[in-house]
């Protein structure tokens, strides 16, 4: 309960009189409370969403299987099943991304696989979180993720690999736990992990941990964008695309998702943009988190807004 996922929504309950009861604090589930009103939520998922409508934007395979059938740009996906379809289906797309079906964080992320052995890797990485694990087709774009509210469009933030710049004298071990030491003291969970895909992208790009890069030669150390592996966000609300705003609200009443996160890859050269993943128990965070959390509670208490707007 005292991530800042949770505690944006809830300081901003808190200071319209509504009371906050913990349900259990590791999931963590907890339930707002006014005025004989009850609300349950987890992080922004609420008792409003049905079991069925949160699963099938949950699993991600599920998801693009709905966004596809509605007509939706996604990437090509299909379950794993063996170690020989899989490679016939890395064949087909040369780069694939492979990651557990309802994960969340990046857990069992591998991206842009493009041999055997990377790929015998990257699904017993994913199993270690879950037995269903997707094969996807690997796209190349900019991160997007569009909030909404009550179906209506809030805020954007776009996400960037994590990196680091040399100096001429430390090595990449030591560039990137400066920086881990710098962004946990904002946020613990903002921090680029020592594992094979912190360096997978690093080899690829010919450098190990002890490597010393160049004064002012700036590395990304991870190849997905993801906040809780090190990820630069930045919110973006007054430039998003408008195309994408549309094409996300009409995904949020598709699916009937109130609150969701909506995840694009865009490609700056050509357009061109893929629907990659639904977050419907999004976490709300300090990036521009506090606007979102303001729309939340509007959203669940509108009889608070006159009261708190005084």
């Amino acid at each position: 309960m005292e991530s800042p996922y949770t505690t944006t929504i809830t300081d901003e309950a808190v200071k319209r009189g509504i009371s906050v009861e913990v349900i259990d604090p590791d999931t963590p589930i907890y339930k707002l409370v006014y005025k004989g009103k009850q609300i349950r939520c987890c992080r922004s998922l609420t008792d409003r969403v049905g079991a069925i409508t949160f699963q099938l934007a949950q699993d991600k395979h599920l998801a693009n299987s709905f966004l596809k059938k509605h007509g939706f740009s996604v990437p090509a996906q299909e379950l794993f099943q063996s170690y020989q379809k899989a490679e016939i289906f890395l064949k087909r797309f040369k780069n694939i991304v492979v990651k557990p079906c309802t994960q969340w964080g990046a857990r069992g992320v591998s991206v842009k696989i493009n041999n055997q052995v990377d790929l015998r890797a990257a699904v017993r990485s994913a199993a270690k979180f879950e037995g269903n694990i997707i094969l996807e087709e690997y796209v190349s774009g900019e991160d997007n993720r569009l909030i909404f509210v009550d179906y209506r469009f809030v805020s954007a933030v776009r996400r960037f690999p994590a990196s680091v710049t040399g100096n001429g004298k430390d090595s990449l071990r030591k560039l990137i736990r400066k920086k881990n030491s710098m962004t946990k003291k904002l946020d613990p969970v903002n921090v680029v992990p020592f594992d094979r895909e912190t360096l997978r992208t690093i080899s690829a790009k010919g450098f190990s941990y002890e490597s010393v890069p160049k004064k002012g030669c700036k590395i990304e150390v991870r190849m997905n964008s993801n906040y809780h592996t090190g990820g630069i966000v930045e919110v973006v609300t007054d430039r998003v695309r408008k195309d994408l705003v549309d094409t996300a609200k009409k995904i949020v009443r598709q699916i009937e998702l109130p609150v969701c996160g909506v995840d694009f890859l865009v490609n700056k050269r050509t357009g061109k943009y893929w629907v990659v993943e639904l977050a419907p128990d999004l976490a709300i965070s300090p990036r521009g988190g506090r606007i979102v959390a303001k729309h939340f509670i509007d959203y669940l208490f509108p009889e608070t807004i006159k009261k708190f707007e005084k």
